[in-house]
């Protein structure tokens, strides 16, 4: 699985996550959970960051996201009033920079499977996809 994809993904989940933990648990715990969650999208985001081949639009969204979970960082830990709603944002952002993500990638992807005039069709590219995994097997 690709850097981009997985970091996407994670992303998305861990800022739907923290939005239904903010109104399903007490405010201490939401934060712990805010806490967590803005650490993990960190790493995630240092990990895509650190990979070959992103692209723009993804360091982009990396350092946009590195900086979402530090703003969750410091909103669970320091913001004692309306922190609640500074955290709701956070969430939402990462929720979106994830699905956003995801979303690009899609449109990439389907742009990469059009091989000079014509277009691949679905079993033409997982035919060539397992072709080039038996050939990077064999390296």
């Amino acid at each position: 699985m690709r850097a981009r994809f997985t970091c996407n993904f994670v992303v998305l989940l861990l800022g739907a996550g923290l939005l239904v933990a903010l109104f399903a648990f007490a405010e201490p715990t939401a934060g712990w959970i805010a806490l967590g969650a803005g650490s993990a999208a960190v790493v995630m985001a240092l990990y895509s960051f650190a990979a070959a081949d992103q692209g723009v639009y993804q360091r982009l969204a990396d350092g946009l996201i590195c900086a979402l979970g530090a703003w969750a960082i410091v909103a669970a830990r320091v913001m004692n009033y309306r922190g609640t709603w500074l955290l709701f944002g956070a969430g939402a952002g990462l929720a979106a920079l994830g699905a956003i993500g995801l979303l690009v990638r899609e449109l990439n992807l389907a742009r990469g499977l059009q091989v000079g005039g014509s277009r691949l069709g679905l079993d033409e590219f997982g035919r060539l996809s397992a072709v080039q995994r038996d050939a990077e097997a064999r390296r």
